[in-house]
């Protein structure tokens, strides 16, 4: 998968035809995309693959977007798009580049997806336990590049994979960075719990304190920090820059967003518009320092920085979101934490969230956890919703930890655009949450 025979040269200069205003911003987001995994319906293993390729041409003045995708790489399509999005007759002449691109030649092979249903199987009764359980997992590769007018970044490159397992009492998501023994180990726990959770007695309704496992808590952040602190929500209320300097949460969180400090097979240089990523301070000691901006809403402002712009595809126009999240840790040790929140509950992982942008109600669901009792972990409990205002909930955190564990966050499904999303984290205490089952 490459993008090195591209002529590049002809792009922009017909981008520049286009953006024939001082404050135009033009571009082309040329991608190919590629997903392996078990294809079913077969007596033996075998494999399914879907392969993608193709361009969009997008042209924003002032406040409007025009967008025109294509797919597949040709010239004289290239041309058209570029006359839809500067909304040109028909008759208007513009270069027509060479957009021819090697196929992809290598065979389709990924032995790793076709091992995985066996190694979580097999990682499951060994903690002696058995129920039905079907693993969907697949292997993601996506490569992308960007021509602007005055700007022609490196290629980038993402590869990660995902694992969706249905089970009689709900369904199962994951993203990983492989797919191997321990990310089969780790599945294996969390389906175990999941199955005892779910023979659980119910939790009472009431106001409890918390301790957030560190994938619990990348959910929590992903969704009470970053979708708060993305300029397309902020401007529902008012200019973004405003909420620089609030104090949004308690003096323990610092938490910044870092594209080039994700795992290594989807780290970044550049986002979905071409533009550098940076290690973005969204919270500083609980005070907002750098919402997340694409160029969109930079451009307006001196106080904004882009390079959060992501897409999930040449369909849809980037939108400033979080890529890899980072809390740092504290120095209270998990012991300390679950001491901290004696009679409360440990809640180690989360299956989904959501934020209100207009009341700032905010929803985590877990799908099980654990009592505290005498500063340790007790018995299983079943399924519980943690919810409240971002900022009393952010403002709760009472305690960090010291261990900080890398993890997938998930998938970010936020205005129809689904893309993965990574996070370290270490656990976090939480005083008085409300909780219910």
């Amino acid at each position: 998968m490459s993008f090195a025979s591209i002529e590049t040269l002809p792009i922009a200069r017909s981008l520049a035809q286009i953006a024939d205003h001082e404050d135009d911003l033009a571009e082309v987001y040329l991608e190919r995309i590629e997903e392996i995994g078990v294809a079913e319906g077969r007596w033996s293993p075998g494999l399914s693959v879907r392969r993608e390729q193709g361009f969009a041409v997008r042209l924003v003045r002032g406040d409007t977007t025009w967008l025109a995708a294509r797919d597949g790489f040709d010239g004289e399509q290239f041309a058209a798009a570029l006359r839809q999005a500067a909304r040109a007759l028909p008759t208007a002449s513009y270069t027509i580049p060479r957009l021819e691109v090697p196929p992809v030649e290598a065979p389709i092979s990924a032995p790793e997806v076709l091992e995985f249903d066996s190694l979580v199987r097999r990682a499951v009764s060994r903690h002696h336990v058995a129920f039905p359980l079907r693993i969907d997992s697949r292997r993601h590769r996506r490569e992308i590049q960007i021509v602007g007018t005055r700007l022609v970044p490196e290629t980038q490159a993402e590869l990660y994979y995902s694992c969706r397992i249905e089970l009689p009492w709900g369904v199962h998501g994951a993203v990983l960075s492989a797919l191997d023994r321990d990310a089969a180990e780790q599945l294996a726990v969390s389906l175990v719990e999941r199955f005892r959770g779910s023979k659980a007695s119910a939790v009472e309704a009431g106001a409890y304190p918390v301790v957030l496992g560190p994938a619990a808590a990348a959910v929590f952040l992903h969704e009470a920090v970053a979708h708060a602190l993305e300029t397309d929500t902020l401007s529902l209320e008012g200019p973004p820059e405003a909420a620089i300097g609030l104090e949004l949460g308690s003096s323990e969180l610092s938490v910044l967003d870092d594209p080039g400090g994700a795992p290594s097979a989807v780290r970044r240089d550049t986002d979905d518009e071409g533009m550098p990523v940076v290690r973005r301070w969204l919270l500083l000691d609980g005070q907002v320092r750098q919402p997340l901006a694409d160029r969109l809403a930079a451009r307006t402002s001196d106080e904004l920085i882009p390079g959060a712009g992501r897409r999930s595809n040449r369909y849809l126009p980037p939108v400033p979101r979080s890529t890899h999240l980072e809390l740092l840790p504290g120095e209270n040790s998990e012991a300390q934490l679950l001491e901290r929140c004696e009679g409360g509950l440990y809640l180690p992982e989360a299956t989904s969230g959501s934020l209100d942008p207009h009341t700032g109600e905010f929803r985590v669901r877990v799908p099980y956890g654990r009592r505290i009792e005498g500063g340790r972990l007790g018995g299983v409990v079943g399924g519980v919703e943690i919810s409240g205002r971002v900022a009393a909930l952010l403002g709760a955190v009472s305690g960090v930890g010291s261990e900080a564990v890398a993890t997938g966050a998930g998938w970010c499904a936020k205005g129809g655009q689904r893309m993965p999303v990574w996070a370290t984290t270490p656990p976090l205490a939480l005083a008085d949450v409300e909780v219910r089952s």
